[in-house]
Order: C-alpha cells, then structure tokens, then sequence
C-alpha cells in the first residue's frame, strides 16, 4: 500500500512540475509584408520608391509609395480626405481599378466627363467612393469613404489632367 501510495505521490508531483513550465509559442506571421513605404510629404522619395513620377503637387498631403505605385491622402474638406493613387503599368490594374478598395456599392457604371473623358465610379446613387481612370502616363484613382460627388471627382480630374499636361509637356 505504500508503495502504491508513493507512485501516486510521484505521478501527482511530476504532473505539478510538468504544468508550471510554459513554452511560449513565437506567433505565426500571416499573409506577407506590408509594400508601402510611408515617405511623409516627400513625392521625391516615393518617386524613387516607385520608378515614376506623381505629377500632382498638394500641400498638407501625405505620401506612401511601394515599386510602381504612388498613393497620395489630402483632405478634400475640413472633415472628409481622398486617397489619390497612382501607377505607370497594368500590374496592379484589375480592370482599370487601382483603388484597392473591394467594397460591393450598388451603382458601378462609366461616368462620362463633359469633355468626353470617360471614368469608372463606384457608388451609390447620391455618393461617389471610388474613381478610376486611365491617362497617358498611367492609371489613376481616387477614394473617399465618406463619399464624393460628381463636381469633386471633376475637380480631381481637372488637378490630374493639369499635372500631367504640364508634366508630358513642359514649357
């Protein structure tokens, strides 16, 4: 009986020990690293960063860039700000929409500009949120989560057009 008793003690201590002992797991890192490099106020560097140009020159902007894309946030209004992207090649074009928003929105039409520009919108039918375009030096879009209408999304066009008129020919 007391050897059975002592097995008993044994097992019940070897149990103890083994549970106060912990073996921290490192994490397992999911999907892949983040591409974009914040570069601040600097197109300079995400110039460098991503091969090409951003034509556009805004003040109180942040930038990011990552190899051939440019991303440019300002605020469209003292409450709302637009995410203005981008690239010189089809890569990151999925069907003209550089955006990287994949929210469903009910109207998802082409959009002609009085001077026959043609833009993909993604929307509702009183708000834009998504803008695409393509320009002669690449594909453009633009974002606001709280929305746009038709006038701003023009005058986004017309700051791209202007930039990239003076950038494809200088004075």
């Amino acid at each position: 009986m007391k050897k059975l008793l002592f097995l008993l003690l044994t097992f019940f201590v070897l149990i103890g020990c083994a549970q106060t002992e912990t073996v921290e797991e490192k994490p397992k890192l999911i999907g892949m690293a983040n591409p974009w490099t914040d570069c601040g106020k600097d197109l300079k560097q995400a110039a460098e960063i991503a091969g090409f140009t951003f034509p556009l020159i805004l003040s109180n902007c942040d930038v990011r860039a990552m190899k051939g894309m440019i991303e440019i946030n300002y605020p469209l209004d003292d409450v709302r700000s637009v995410c203005v992207r981008k690239t010189d090649t089809e890569k990151f074009s999925n069907n003209g929409d550089i955006s990287g928003v994949y929210n469903k929105y009910p109207v998802n039409k082409e959009f002609m500009l009085k001077n026959a520009v043609p833009l993909k919108i993604r929307g509702t039918e009183d708000k834009i949120y998504v803008m695409n375009m393509a320009a002669s030096s690449g594909y453009y879009s633009a974002y606001c989560k709280e929305g746009m209408t038709i006038q701003e999304i023009e005058e986004i066009y017309n700051i791209i057009a202007e930039a990239e008129t003076k950038e494809l020919y200088p004075n």
